[in-house]
């Protein structure tokens, strides 16, 4: 395992971690944007396309609750299975979250998609319910390679969250240190495990945290995936052929192929299937591949100081279709916050959405681009997306992850 120093974090695009209190955690690694203006979606009739599982295994009071979830090349979930499922309901069943809440209120669980990415969170009482080993399973570039992560949520002496026990299938994985914050309200242990493969980089965050609100204990674990991003390489290292595949709406695979120039300029090249249109990006930095209306790919390039990255930034617009999910459906309306102003669900996919927190559910985690924390759960900030926050918990945390219709693509030399 190689572990990374907190000085380290910067370098591999991941911004030191998160302000604690009002703001709670708040880490923006600045991955790409995804288009969740859906309004030209509509609600698909046809079984839904499925391009990415994950599994992720949370402690929730001292039994491992394993959550199984399955989403579409726009990002938008198609299924969430937990199990065990006894004595939870699904209160909230939207293509960009879904929520599980216990016979008491006491437990919740939610998953969340959007801006490339997902997060998956429980909520308890105490920092001992949901304390023990947790995991991750999934396909981090949907190269048909299965990459798990193993940890342990624990305390420190003083009673303060502690992870432990990182580990990684991936033997090029790099782990952070454990960063451990604390205020007068809120206590929180973060660790990141950096994935990379040729010119990308995804990250996994863990994070625990524990305080109270309104003379209530809270105590939470988050597991984050953050989109792929570009890694920032010597233009040297990155020139050459490159190619970017991925899933569209219908399951088929689209391919890209381009060529990195020496001065870190990109030139497309041949595109699968050949009656996409490509046409020059809005700067000239690079270009954009238009597959249907509603089916875009933008390549970017940033060279500066002798390095360049690549973004490969999927934009889809899929038909969605309600997630299936394997407990109880509450018939009452969930209004306990967390969808600001309208019903984000209905925005299917990717890209600059506008999302607000204005409930007082403050397990809601609304997901943008950028890597996440998940100390409370509330995925934000990124390249396109507005986020507001007012009248909800004030501790509720910031994530930005990521897993969308990228989560379905890869970029390499051809």
């Amino acid at each position: 395992m190689n572990r990374l120093s907190k000085a380290s974090l910067g370098a591999i695009g991941v911004c030191s971690l998160f302000a604690l209190g009002s703001t709670a955690v708040a880490q923006a690694s600045h991955l790409a944007t995804v288009d969740s203006t859906s309004s030209t979606s509509s609600t698909s009739t046809t079984a839904p396309v499925n391009a990415a599982t994950s599994t992720t295994t949370l402690p929730l009071l001292g039994v491992p609750l394993v959550i199984d979830v399955t989403t579409s090349p726009s990002g938008a979930i198609n299924s969430v299975i937990v199990n065990p499922s006894t004595g939870l309901t699904a209160t909230k069943v939207k293509s960009n979250r879904v929520k599980f809440v216990s016979a008491d209120g006491s437990v919740k669980v939610t998953v969340d998609t959007g801006h490339g990415g997902q997060a998956t969170t429980a909520k308890a009482g105490t920092l001992a319910q949901i304390s023990g080993p947790g995991g991750w399973k999934g396909d981090v570039f949907n190269t048909g390679a299965t990459t798990t992560v193993a940890f342990t949520i624990g305390a420190l002496p003083d009673g303060s969250p502690d992870i432990t026990g990182v580990t990684s299938s991936d033997a090029t994985a790099v782990f952070s240190a454990v960063d451990h914050r604390s205020d007068e309200d809120r206590q929180v242990a973060v660790e990141k495990v950096l994935f990379t493969s040729g010119i990308q980089s995804r990250t996994l965050l863990i994070a625990a945290s524990v305080g109270s609100h309104d003379g209530e204990s809270q105590a939470r674990v988050v597991v984050a995936l953050s989109k792929i991003n570009g890694l920032a390489l010597p233009t040297a290292q990155v020139a050459g052929p490159q190619k970017w595949s991925g899933m569209l709406c219908d399951g088929s695979t689209a391919t890209i192929n381009y060529v990195v120039n020496a001065d870190g300029t990109l030139t497309p090249g041949a595109v699968v299937p050949a009656t996409a249109t490509i046409k020059a990006g809005d700067n000239a930095d690079g270009f954009v591949v238009m597959f249907s209306d509603t089916e875009r790919v933008s390549v970017r390039s940033h060279t500066d100081n002798g390095q360049t990255k690549v973004n490969v930034e999927p934009r889809l617009r899929c038909g969605r279709t309600d997630p299936s999910v394997n407990t109880p459906t509450s018939t009452t309306p969930d209004n306990t916050g967390g969808d600001g102003g309208g019903d984000q669900g209905s925005h299917d996919g990717q890209g600059g959405g506008h999302h607000g927190h204005d409930g007082h559910d403050d397990t809601s985690t609304s997901v943008a681009s950028g890597s996440a924390d998940p100390t409370s759960s509330s995925l934000e900030t990124g390249d396109g997306g507005h986020h507001h926050r007012g009248g909800g918990d004030a501790t509720t945390s910031t994530v930005s992850s990521s897993s969308s219709s990228t989560s379905s693509s890869t970029t390499s030399a051809p």
